[in-house]
């Protein structure tokens, strides 16, 4: 007589699970130990952020999103992509090198994940405002080849500087004589870290914005391109030679943009030994709980508006020691406040106070390098065009 042994069903899902377990353990374990690296979800994209909920803005690490989500429901119900632990696990256990040692570090510190790899610089889009044969310029380089330093690819992170430095601003004495700009050929150079930066739509000459970023644009007849050639075009018009490099650094990776612009300048400087002076130009932006105005951002001219601008020095202070090689920002700090009093001199208002920030913005190059924010997000492209030309003529009387 054949006997029949009865299996309970729950004993046959206990040994399903088990089974499925072990084969979830062995997968996760060939995954981590052999090294194939994957992203960490999204590409991030350190961007202003100024049109999301703060919950959704790209620079709150997903973790960090899980457990405020988890601590706070209210917060859960306005983040739709925090996921649950689920997902956090998954992507914490899958998406890793472990043959990596960033990888060990980054689960303590993990804004260290976003440190990214420097691509190549494309630099097929060039122009010259004007130019000529090189020469020797007077303003002061670094003696040692430029290095890039990945601290430049958090560069928006950077915070306001320490009270110590405050301090020193405050005793900083400005030459108030002309900046010589010898040599002949260019003496000044004109480029955009964040190429694609936009402004406010102007209803009546819209432009196509960057999908799912708002006040950013690939076409660069509305970007601040536009307004480099412009200020390009007003310099040249009173005598000062200009190069106005075009080239496209958020191409690929936005987070390296400030590397790239570097290789940028570190051509520029090779080819011209004339240049005296580099200008990075940008566009400000006001995160969207802002209660500033439009009006707040422009000046009257002639009856015309004008977007305000504002020069920004960055100290290199940076985070967690810095940058090896910092800027002599107190000497930049002066042809800013030489700059910023000379266009207050000329139309009062149309300059706001230097800002300063622990961050490089590549300024270390010369002791005449500064980023100039000419509008805002509040302001059109062509309030910030009409800017250009009062900052060419501040520019031209306080060089020779």
């Amino acid at each position: 007589m054949i006997r029949f042994k009865v299996v309970r069903v729950s004993t046959l899902v206990y040994i399903l699970i088990i089974t499925v377990l072990l084969a979830a353990v062995l997968f996760l374990s060939w995954r981590l130990l052999s090294g194939n690296p994957v992203s960490f979800g999204q590409a991030y994209q350190n961007s202003e952020n100024e049109d999301k909920p703060w919950m959704e803005s790209d620079d709150i690490h997903p973790a960090y999103r899980f457990m405020l989500a988890a601590g706070f429901p209210a917060v859960a119900a306005e983040d739709k992509s925090a996921g649950g632990m689920l997902s956090l696990l998954w992507n914490l256990a899958i998406k890793r090198n472990i043959q990596n040692p960033k990888t060990f570090i980054a689960y303590t510190m993990p804004y260290l994940e976003y440190a990214p790899e420097l691509p190549d610089n494309d630099m097929n889009e060039v122009v010259e405002a004007a130019s000529g044969t090189p020469g020797r310029g007077n303003a002061d380089r670094p003696a040692s080849p430029i290095e890039i330093s990945s601290a430049d690819s958090n560069e928006e992170s950077m915070q306001e500087v320490s009270d110590e430095i405050k301090i020193q601003i405050k005793h900083i004495q400005v030459d108030e004589s002309p900046i010589e700009m010898k040599g002949e050929g260019p003496k000044i150079l004109i480029y955009h870290s964040h190429t694609r930066e936009a402004y406010r739509q102007n209803p009546e000459d819209p432009y196509a914005e960057a999908s799912a970023e708002a006040f950013r644009t690939d076409d660069m007849n509305y970007s601040v391109v536009r307004i480099g050639t412009a200020l390009a075009k007003a310099l040249s018009d009173r005598g000062i030679a200009v190069l106005h490099d075009k080239t496209n650094h958020e191409a690929g990776n936005y987070n390296a943009s400030y590397a790239k612009s570097l290789e940028t300048l570190k051509k520029r400087m090779a080819e011209y030994d004339s240049l005296n002076m580099f200008i990075d130009i940008h566009r400000n932006a006001y995160d969207k709980r802002s209660r500033k105005k439009s009006d707040d951002d422009v000046v009257i001219i002639n009856g015309e508006r004008v977007a305000r601008v504002m020069v920004v020095i960055g100290t290199g202070e940076g985070i967690m020691g810095g940058f090896s090689e910092k800027p002599n920002w107190k000497e930049n700090a002066k042809l800013a406040i030489k700059l910023t009093n000379k266009l207050n001199e000329l139309y009062p208002g149309l300059a706001r106070d230097v800002y300063y920030k622990t961050g490089r913005y590549n300024q270390h190059v010369s002791t005449n390098a500064i980023l100039i924010e000419v509008g805002s997000t509040l302001t059109t492209l062509e309030e910030a065009e009409r800017a250009c030309i009062y900052l060419a003529e501040a520019i031209s009387q306080i060089v020779e």
